[in-house]
């Protein structure tokens, strides 16, 4: 039998991985043999550009643009490209009149020049995109100036001792290659460093256009100076290279500088910049001079720029984060200068108190007033008792909001003295604490009603239960039957108020889902009235067919609930009626009493959990019934209220849409 083979599955992947570990080394030499040969040709071209000027002297220039190449190809792709830095050397200075012997020492030193440069600098950690200030120095001590000695000691020293320059001229000589070799540093390679961090890629279209603007016009001043005629105004320059620098930081100053310095050159070689009866070479020497220092000083300029950009967005980054956090916290900052009676609030401050950010001019005594009646002389006294005695404070208050509402909130702080110990300003934070006041409360709630609601059936199921199993052979049948159904009804009590609790936590948590039929309110409604069944209390029912778009079980906890809320918190022989009418794309379900009502005052705290509307007379009830009805009539896009009845007392009331929102 043959093995079928195929190409998918983990073959197919090991098979991948192979192809793509033969291929990558290739790739990677491909690289580097376009990288050398780019190098070279550059290498090459710039050196010959240099040397056939009319201010070289033989292969000794003071334009050498080549050392500023190889040490920014280095720097950037790695040393193993010294091959072409060395091999381009070579041939520049082989054919540019160098001797065959003298020309591979010459090029021995360019090439250990830009390996110690690219060296040195990835020691410093230096980074191309110039944007440090340690990066400029490095670049100028490691680049400028130390490595082109090298180049520039070999270089001489070469041609003293093959007879092509006296020795009397050998510091001339020197300062001459070392600094074309620097320059090369100085303005070619920050050009090329910047420009590899392609930063003109985060300008969008009008900072482009500005960018050609400022180009243009610095072109054009440059030629005005060093090509017009107009060289003993230079100063002309200086608006627009703090322009480029400004707008356009490292990359405005490497640009400006390696334009000046071409444009400059050009002048110098033209002779259109005379400076006294000196050579072209020593001007250029000394316009070389002038644009070192120009260069330095704008790379640094735009060095402090950039990382004041980076500061300032750090900054930005870190206030962002922290409002962030403040806002999912809800905590707020302060500060409170005390000489001057200035406090400053935080967005998120501004927040908790149903403010809008920098609305409103805060100080002490506009903070006092915004704190509730009651917890005002607490917040007075607790924060001058801390600013006397100099210590840290924490406490808990309440603050009334521009719209009435409540909020807790939970302060704290602490005291900044001068040197004299004298209390000038004051730091603190304040977080809304209102959820965590209502959970205590709703905990506190919760341990009532289990302690009452819960105990009282619990310890009659008790008793009724041992007293059966002691004495259950000597009850008469009907006592014990009596026994027995009284513990079934405390047991469906317990059992129902469990129920309650267990809702309204699914509830609190979103995990009930209603299910929506149409449904027949009115016979719903008779048939949960029928259950309700009372000797103490008449329920009369009178209702009309109304179909709507409810879940029935939910809506038969609403009308079960109201019902017994009407029986419990009235007294016996009171007279109560449900009813359901229709109408306004609704239907309307009402229980109607002649007990003594709600107040006024109450009306709406009814349907909060574990409030009894200020009932505290010993009436049996826990306030969870109320606040289901209000829930589960919520989950309908309905409503609830209670408002008193039209023959006295009260009546509950629920409007239910006859469709739901899609």
């Amino acid at each position: 039998m043959f093995r079928r083979f195929s190409l998918y599955g983990p073959r197919r992947t090991r098979l991948k991985s192979r192809l793509q570990g033969l291929l990558q080394p290739r790739r990677e030499r491909l690289r580097d043999a376009v990288l050398m040969v780019a190098l070279f040709g550059a290498y090459v071209g710039s050196a010959k550009l240099g040397i056939e000027l009319s201010v070289a002297h033989g292969v000794i220039t003071p334009v050498w643009a080549p050392t500023g190449i190889s040490l920014a190809a280095l720097v950037l792709y790695g040393p193993r490209l010294w091959p072409a830095v060395a091999l381009g050397a070579l041939v520049a200075n082989a054919t540019s009149g160098a001797s065959g012997m003298d020309a591979i020492f010459i090029s021995a030193g360019n090439t250990l020049e830009a390996l110690v440069g690219s060296v040195l600098l990835r020691r410093m950690e230096f980074r191309p995109a110039l944007d440090r200030v340690r990066d400029i120095f490095a670049l100028f001590v490691f680049g400028a100036v130390v490595s082109t000695a090298i180049s520039a000691t070999n270089g001489v020293t070469t041609l003293w001792l093959s007879g092509e320059i006296h020795g009397s001229h050998y510091a001339s000589e020197w300062l001459l290659w070392w600094v074309g070799d620097g320059m090369g540093d100085l303005i070619v390679a920050p050009f090329l460093f910047v420009l590899w961090t392609k930063p003109y890629r985060r300008l969008d279209r009008r900072a482009r256009l500005e960018g050609l603007v400022v180009l243009g016009l610095l072109v054009a001043v440059s030629s005005i100076v060093f090509l017009g005629g107009q060289w003993r105004y230079p100063h002309l320059l200086f608006p627009v290279l703090i322009w480029a620098v400004l707008r356009f930081h490292q990359l405005g100053a490497v640009t400006s500088s390696f334009v000046l310095a071409a444009v400059g050159v050009v002048g110098v070689v033209h002779g259109t910049i005379p400076l006294g009866d000196r050579s072209g070479t020593e001007i250029v020497q000394i316009l070389e001079a002038l644009t070192a220092g120009l260069a330095i000083s704008l790379l640094i300029l735009g060095a402090v720029l950039a990382e004041r950009s980076k500061a300032l967005n750090d900054l930005a980054r870190a206030h962002a984060s922290l409002k962030e956090a403040q806002e999912v916290a809800h905590i707020g900052s302060w500060e409170w200068d005390i000489p001057e009676n200035k406090v400053t609030w935080s967005d998120e401050l501004y927040r908790l108190w149903g403010l809008e950010p920098e609305s409103d001019e805060i100080t002490y005594e506009r903070y006092l007033e915004t704190i509730h009646p009651d917890d005002r002389e607490l917040a007075r006294k607790t924060i001058e008792g801390a600013q006397a005695a100099g210590t840290p404070f924490v406490f808990d208050h309440r603050v009334t909001l521009p719209d009435g509402r409540e909020r807790w909130i939970h302060g704290s702080g602490r005291v900044i003295a001068d040197e004299t110990g004298a209390p000038i300003r004051m730091l603190g934070t304040a977080q809304d604490i209102t959820e965590r006041r209502q959970i205590d409360e709703l905990r506190d709630s919760i341990l009532s009603a289990v302690s009452h609601e819960l105990r009282t059936p619990l310890t009659s199921i008790l008793g009724f239960a041992i007293t059966l199993r002691e004495m259950g052979s000597h009850l008469a049948e009907e006592t014990r039957k009596e026994m027995i159904d009284h513990l079934a009804r405390q047991a469906n009590k317990l059992d129902s108020l469990l129920s309650d609790l267990l809702d309204l936590d699914r509830l609190r948590h979103g995990f009930v889902r209603p299910s929506f039929r149409a449904t027949d309110i009115g016979r719903l409604v008779t048939q949960v009235a029928s259950g309700h069944v009372s000797d103490t209390h008449q329920i009369d029912v009178r209702v009309v067919s109304a179909v709507a778009e409810v879940d029935a079980p939910k809506v038969e906890r609403i009308v079960d609930n109201l019902l017994a809320n009407a029986v419990s918190h009235t007294p016996p022989g009171t007279h109560v009626s449900v009813r359901v009418e229709t109408g306004r794309g609704g239907v309307l379900i009402a229980v109607d009493d002649t007990g003594p009502g709600v107040a006024e005052e109450h009306r709406e705290a009814v349907f909060e959990i574990f409030n009894r509307g200020g009932n505290n007379d010993g009436t049996p009830g826990t306030g969870v019934g109320l606040s289901l009805v209000a829930q589960f009539t919520a989950l309908h896009s309905g409503r609830a209220w209670v408002e008193e009845s039209p023959g006295g007392g009260a009546s509950f009331r629920v409007f239910l849409p006859e469709q739901q929102p899609l």
